[in-house]
């Protein structure tokens, strides 16, 4: 929903708001409404959230004759936007069972058991939240392999 105001005659949308409290100009970041017995929140005034990882694509490799745990380096998740604290929630989305170190963290590190000559590939997400409850994701994608016998 827009919030407009007539200003001069002319409608225009509402892009943020703010208000003087105990001597303080303060921004407002949200509108809420009572509708009944419910309260909604008609207009958030945040900037807009978004998620990138780096490095997006990652190789992680060991040669050993046996089965061994291959190990990423570390992957870090990067806001833009949004409105802080943030929190993080990293879930993998494709590929053999991996582990995720930190899955609540902005910097992880992914992990997968192989066998000799394995090569798997796996892919990974990060949801970012803000106080506001706005959310992005991003994606991460891991290849795990073990070199021996390949």
């Amino acid at each position: 929903m827009t919030i407009t105001i007539k200003h001069e005659g002319v409608l225009r949308p509402i892009t943020g708001i703010k208000v003087m409290f105990g001597g303080t100009l303060r921004t407002i970041r949200s509108v809420k409404v009572m509708e009944g017995d419910e309260l909604r929140t008609v207009a958030l005034f945040a900037p807009p959230i978004s998620l990138s990882v780096s490095p997006a694509s990652s190789f992680a490799s060991v040669t050993s004759a046996s089965v061994v745990a291959v190990t990423t380096g570390n992957v870090t998740a990067f806001v833009t936007g949004g409105t802080a604290p943030f929190s993080y929630s990293w879930a993998q989305t494709s590929g053999q069972p991996a582990s995720i170190y930190s899955p609540t963290n902005a910097t992880t590190k992914f992990s997968m058991a192989l066998g000799p000559g394995s090569d798997e590939d796996a892919q990974f997400t990060c949801t970012v939240t803000d106080s506001l409850g706005l959310t992005a994701s991003a994606v991460a994608f891991v290849n795990f392999r073990n070199n021996s016998g390949a």
